[in-house]
Formats: C-alpha cells, structure tokens, sequence
C-alpha cells in the first residue's frame, strides 16, 4: 500500500499541477440564456430543427413515446459519440404530424405530443389523453459559459425516482443530488454523492409516468425540487443541452423504452444468483479450501467465493501473492470440485514500476492518462505510484482485454469484481481523491477531460473492457463482473453492489430502497454486503440481513479487514440456522428468481420492484420502501429494526397468500403480524405460480428429476422461463417459455390451471410436483389433462398432484378459501419445501 510520504509527495506535485493546468470556471453574473422567440424551423426525419433568437433546438421523435432533444447556440449539431445510448440502438422515428400553430410548433406522434413555446422556446409534453407529462419551468432550456441546464416543473404529486446510487429513502423529492460518481468513505443516510450516479430520473403518479435521460456525463447535478419545491432542474458545468424524454401510461412503460434506449442487462449464469461469501481478506489458500470445507459440512448453501484484494502481489493487479497463493491455480481447481465458482477483486490503476509488464505493455500503446502536456499522469493507490488507464480509448480497451483473458486463462477465476473505479486514488488530509478534472481523455478520439465526461464513464468502460475480456478467455461462458461505479448504460456489460456500507440497521434499512432505486434506473442485478463492510455486526443484525439479502439479486456476505468473522455461523446456532434456512428457501426459488430476471430484461421491469407495481392505482404504495416486490409473484416484507418481533403491512389490493402457513389474506388493508427472529413475512399473489427446485447445495450440485410448481389459487397469469443456466445456447433458440394461465370460478367451486410452452429447451426433469395452494378441503374431482389424476394428496392448505404431463389441471367441487383460520398448515408448506 502507499505510503505517507508518496501521498504527500503526490499532495505536492497535485498542487503544481492545478496552478498551470486547471479548468477556470467563469464567474457568470446574470440570468442564463434562454432560446428566446422561434423565428423558423425545419422539418427533419422524425421532427424539426427550430431556430430561435438565441439558439437552435433539434426535436426528433425517435419513438412514438420518446423524444430526444438537443440545443446548441453555434446552430450546429456535431455528432457526439455517447456512452449512455446502446450501440444497436435503432430510432425508427414514427410517422408524426407537425403543425405550425399560433401558440408554437405542435408534433404529434400519437402516443406523445410535443408543443415549442413561440415566445419562449419552452417545451410541453403531453399524453393523447391530454395529460401534461411535462413543460418547461421560465427559463426551461438554459446556458452560459458555466454550463447548461434544464428545468420543469415538478408536479404536485410526482414521486421522483432513479439517478442510480442514492442513501436515502425511495421518494426522492425535496433533495438535490450531485453527478460525479465519489468513493465516500464510510457514508451514512443522505451521504452524497456516491460510487454510481445515473443521469436517468423516473417521475411516477399514478395514471402516468415520465421519465428522462441527462446525457451529459460532465460534473451536474439534479435538483428534485430543494431549491424550489415545484422546480426539478439537471444542470452540468460542461457540454451540450442533449437529452430524452420518455412519457408514458405507467412506469414499466417508461422503464422499457430507457432500456431499449441505454440497452438490456445480459443474462447472467445461474449461479450468479447463488449465494456468495466474501471478506476482505481470507489468507493464506488454505483458508479458502477450509471455508469451502465448512460451507459443505454444515449444509450451508454456496456458490461463490469472493478473493479481495490481498491476493495480489504487493496490490499489483493481474498478479497473485505467491507465498500466501503459490498454488492458486491448484486452489481454484480444488473449490471447483466441491461446487464453487470464483471472483477476482480487480482495480483499474497499474503500479508504475520497470519490470512491470502491464505497465510497460500499457506504455506500448499509450494506454494511460496524461496531463495536458502530455506527461504521465502518476498518483499513488493500493500498489504506491500507479498510472490510470484511459478506457475512452479503443486501443486501451483492446489492451485491458488482453491482459484480462490472459489472467483468467492463467489463474482459473470465473468472474471479476470491479472496484475503485471512480476512480479513486489516495490524497492527503481528504484521504481518498479522483483524476483531476483537467486530465485529458480520447474520448474514441473526439478527444475530452475528466471533468467533460471521462469520469463519468470510467467504470462502466472498465467494466465493458472486462467483459471483452472475460469473454475472449472463456467464450461458451456467459461472463459475471461486478463494477462499484458506473453511468447510463452499464447494464449492459455488469452488476453491481451498494458499495462500502456499515453495520447498522439503518444501512439495513438502505439496503432495501437502494436495491430499489438502482432497479429503477436500469440496474437489475444488485445487492447489499450483507452484515455490512464497515464495523461489527450482531446476531440479530445478522439474522434480519440474511434474511432480506436472501431476496435480493446479488446476495453476498462480505465485511471489512480486521472485523470479527462474518460467515453464516459466526453468530451461534440459532442464527445459523437461521442462514441455512433462508439461503435454502433462494435455492429452492432459484428457478423463479432466474426467469423473472429474464421477464425484467425482457419487460424492462426490475426484478426487485416497489410495491406499486403491484397496483399503481393505489396511493397508499407510493410511500413504502419497507415491502418490495421479488418479481410479480412474492411481496417481501422484512424486519429492519432492532427488537421487533411485530409488524404492520400493508397488502396491495386482491388476494394474497402467507408463503408459510398458505392462509389467504385480502388485500387492500393493513395487518398485522408477528414476526419472532426465524420469521420474515413472505406474501404470494392469488392466481400467480412459482416455480422451485429441490433443494440444493450449490447449482448443478445434481440434475433436476422434479420440479415443484406451486400455483395460488385466484385468478392470474404466470410465465417460466428455462435455459440451460449457461453459456449462449439461449441465443441459438435453445430455451423454452411456459405461459400458465389460472382462473378460480368460486361460484362453480372451479379451479383450472392451463400451461402453453414455447421453445426447443428440455429440461432435464421429467416429473413435475404441481403444488396448488388454497385448497380447504378435498375437491371432489381431480383432472390432469382430462382425466383422472393418478398420484394426489390432500393436506390442508395444499393439494399436489404428481405428473408427467401437464397441460391442464382443473379442480372440481373445491371451497372458498378466504377463511381467517385457514391456517392449520403452519408446519406443512415449510415441509413440503425441505425449509425446516
């Protein structure tokens, strides 16, 4: 690691070089400019160019719900290349109507219309049923020599949503939050910024939603009304006026079209959605082999272990330590064989040092940052005096590729873990610090600075250049990396988790609305260090995050050097079992958490989602950050606070099942319920089916003779998706869809169930277990496919049905089942499942 006297001496050498290369901001008196009165236009390809006084602005309708704008004073609009949009994007510009009004200029592309103010330049956004989406707040499009902004007005009622990482509650609104992703050590509730900000805002009501994309990765910021409440303004100290509109119906609309925008998340190996543990750092190899050895014995559930940074030698990246991992090669084979998978740590900076060939083959083609004239640019990190590499460079990218499949290929690692990529460096006093903003950056050779946008898009390029990577060492491979920061648009190439956080219940408590708000900025796959990184964690602390982790998509362990052990047995019997029995529970549901994150991609709707996605008509949702939803089928309600053994929820409206006792619940109301430390409240939908797998130590640990589907009785739809879990077959057609489709007719005391399949995929399971649950009493006809079932029993709540053909199930003379007793199979469902 450095030390003091190289991070001084950077202190110094940092202080020279903002005397002679520093970007001087104007101090700027006075009110921004504004367009001013349109004095022409031009129809374009999906819109038009508008001249005003002052500037032009370029309309275009790229999809009937998605406009793009962009205002420049010099009346030219360059081609810029942007990280945010994804590279296959296609516009496809819909037919639209323009009309020279007296008020401004109208286009009407059916489900969006877009008014340009005549006086004033002001933009307004209106739905087909004449809902203003958004207009233009005095002085809405603006600009001087300190930058640009864009400011609406903040409708009473709109719930502010997005910009990616943010330490606080789900709503938004009344808080100003900076663009410039930032290592902040040790953050707490409303630390900002943090490691991910994404220029991407979601505003939600309950009959529409909008959403908009600020692409302009300079320094910025957003405010959600704090300066004025009925003001939202995105302003950036740098660049162009160039960004998208979405407007739409609800906020999974809008949520689509920014994923066909920035690009989907790709599909991740099944046992990405395993359990990982991690620490940093477990030293020497054998203890890697002696925790692996641990997790088997104790029947733990593991797929992943994680290797922090002290595996390298002496921090250098692409190196390991070869006295503590002489035989890491050897290692990864043996955690191979007893089921697990691994994941390198991997930070971006190169130690400058002769005789390092990262550095002198970076060197080769000139892969590293510079000063404006042209010297090395060198700040000390984890290895001492290290060099930055410039991913906005192809060739750099092409060069960090190399070296990542060629580190893979020689170590065995499956996956990589992508940290301090704000970048982050070491300084003095402030003790963590990033790039200066006057570094220069290629920009794919448009040429740029830190400050413009390089630093923005550092960790997101990183991670794109460690998928090429990842993918060139292991090609039948779908690749797994995690990345700490990252902009608009890096679903694309990763994951990523909440960052450095501490043990606390309030971190808890962060937990569950930060996985939320990255969801709802395109983020799918994300999680919390369960136990926290920072400090000591408790028993019980332990036990409520195992818990709301195990419904999470990333679901890891992790804490920091020099912390007490925080393995799933740290904390005594009870909260082991505890552990076994939660991470036993994901395993089983792995199947439903794999296909509903294969729906979210396809649907651009998060797999963890607010509860309002379950009924966007009901107020009472918009609030609640303590209840989310685990795909469409599970409402998860966890226990964030110290010493509660009771809670309050509130269920959506419709009908809703205990997941552990089967009793049927209206919703639409508060209740009440007890929840002792083993117990989380897990509530499924009526009508929705879930499918589970037997339960198993680590994916693939057997292949898959039976799968239980267990269906809710009610009325719903319902779709499973299988792959192999591996590899790009998927990508050749070899995948299938199940589409089942359930109705409940109490009046004809009915319950049917119909499966349709798409696909070519074959499962390797020839026996399914159907689980219909909601049954009081035996019905008096059982049909599978028509006839009579063969293998059946009945125990209330739940009747299953054993099968090797299923296309239809119907249920004949069965009861009405919403009966407050309904709850005399506590015990069943848990044995049924193997969850006791």
């Amino acid at each position: 690691m450095s030390d003091e006297r190289v991070i001084k001496q950077y202190g110094k050498l940092s202080r020279r070089m903002e005397k002679r290369f520093a970007i001087r901001h104007p101090k700027v008196t006075g009110p921004r400019l504004t367009p001013g009165m349109l004095t022409s236009h031009q129809a374009i390809e999906g819109g038009v160019v508008a001249q005003t006084q002052n500037a032009s602005i370029e309309l275009r309708l790229i999809r009937p719900n998605l406009l793009a704008v962009r205002v420049r004073s010099d009346g030219t609009f360059p081609e810029r290349h942007s990280y945010a949009l994804d590279p296959e994007f296609d516009p496809m510009p819909p037919p639209i109507n323009i009309e020279d009004v007296a008020s401004g200029i109208q286009l009407d592309a059916g489900a969006m219309r877009v008014h340009l103010d005549r006086q004033t330049g002001q933009l307004t956004i209106t739905l087909p049923n004449g809902q203003v989406a958004s207009q233009d707040a005095a002085g809405g499009l603006a600009w001087n020599a300190a930058g640009v902004s864009w400011t609406r007005h903040l409708p009473v009622g709109e719930r502010c949503h997005g910009l990616g990482e943010r330490a606080t509650g789900l709503n938004l609104r009344g808080r100003l939050f900076t663009l410039w992703n930032t290592d902040f050590i040790d953050y707490q509730r409303e630390s900002d910024p943090l490691y991910f900000s994404i220029p991407f805002y979601l505003g939600v009501h309950h009959d529409y939603a909008i959403g908009v994309l600020w692409d302009n990765p300079g320094r910025g910021a957003v405010d959600l009304g704090k300066t004025t409440p009925d003001r939202m303004q995105f302003n950036a100290k740098s660049g162009d006026l160039n960004f998208y509109v979405i407007a739409d119906e609800t906020p999974q609309a809008v949520l689509k079209s920014y994923l066909e925008l920035t690009g989907k998340p790709p599909l991740l190996p099944m046992w990405a959605f395993g359990y990982h543990q991690s620490r940093y750092t477990y030293m020497p190899s054998d203890r890697y082999r002696e925790l692996a050895t641990e997790f088997r014995q104790r029947q733990i559930p593991c797929d992943v272990l994680h290797f922090d940074i002290e595996y390298m030698d002496q921090y250098q990246i692409f190196t390991w330590d070869q006295q503590q991992f002489n035989d890491l090669p050897q290692l990864l084979q043996d955690l191979r064989r007893k089921g697990f998978k691994t994941v390198a740590i991997i930070d971006p900076a190169v130690k400058h040092a002769e005789g390092n060939e990262a550095f002198a083959s970076g060197q080769a083609v000139d892969a590293f940052h510079r000063y404006p004239d042209g010297e090395l640019f060198i700040a000390p990190v984890w290895a001492g005096e290290s060099v930055f590499p410039d991913f906005t460079k192809p060739a750099t990218r092409e060069w960090w590729a190399d070296h990542v499949a060629a580190f893979i290929q020689r170590s065995g690692f499956d996956g990589l873990w992508n940290d301090m990529n704000e970048p982050t460096l070491f300084m003095p006093k402030v003790i963590v610090g990033t790039v200066p903003d006057y570094i220069t950056a290629d920009w794919e050779g448009q040429g740029s600075t830190h400050h413009e946008g390089a630093h923005s898009v550092y960790g997101m390029q990183m991670a794109r250049a460690t998928r090429t990577g990842l993918e060139r060492a292991t090609p039948a491979a779908r690749p797994f990396i995690l990345t700490r920061a990252g902009y608009a648009g890096a679903q694309r190439y990763c994951g990523t988790w909440s960052g450095d956080n501490t043990s606390t219940w309030d971190h808890l408590r962060l937990s569950v609305s930060m996985t939320l708000q990255m969801g709802l900025s395109g983020m799918f796959f994300t999680g919390p260090d369960i136990g926290g990184f920072h400090g000591t964690s408790n028993a019980e602390l332990y036990a409520r995050w195992i818990q709301v982790g195990s419904m999470l998509p990333f679901c890891r362990t992790h804490t920091e050097k020099d912390t007490p052990d925080q393995e799933p047995w740290s904390y005594g019997p009870e909260v082991e079992a505890i552990a076994r029995q939660y991470l036993g529970l994901r395993y089983q549901l792995l199947p439903y958490i794999y296909s509903s994150y294969t729906h979210s991609i396809e649907e651009g709707i998060p797999l963890v989602r607010p509860v309002f996605f379950a009924d966007p008509q009901d107020q009472k949702l918009f609030e609640q950050d303590d209840t989310f939803m685990l795909g469409d089928a599970l409402l998860v309600a966890p226990v964030m606070d110290a010493g509660v053994r009771s809670r309050d929820i509130y269920l959506p409206r419709g009908v809703w099942y205990d997941f552990w006792t089967g009793k049927a619940l209206e919703g639409g109301q508060t209740i009440h319920v007890d929840v002792p430390i083993d117990r989380m409240p897990l509530f499924a939908r009526a009508g929705k089916l879930i499918p589970m797998w037997p339960l198993m130590q680590y994916v693939g640990e057997k292949p898959v003779e039976e799968i239980r589907l267990r269906v809710y009785v009610g009325d719903g739809e319902s779709a499973f998706y299988e792959d192999s879990g591996e590899g790009f077959g998927y990508q050749q057609g070899d995948y299938r869809w199940a589409y089942f489709t359930a109705k409940h007719t109490p009046e004809e005391q009915r319950f049917t169930l119909e499966r349709r399949i798409a696909g070519d995929y074959e499962p390797t399971y020839t026996k399914v277990r159907l689980e219909i649950v909601g049954v009081r009493e035996e019905p008096d006809e059982i049909l599978v496919d028509d006839e009579a079932a063969a293998i059946w029993f009945f125990e209330t709540p739940a009747i299953e049905i054993l099968t090797e053909s299923l296309q239809s199930v119907r249920l004949e003379g069965m009861f009405e089942p919403f009966e407050d007793d309904a709850d005399s199979g506590a015990e069943t469902l848990q044995s049924r499942s193997d969850l006791s």
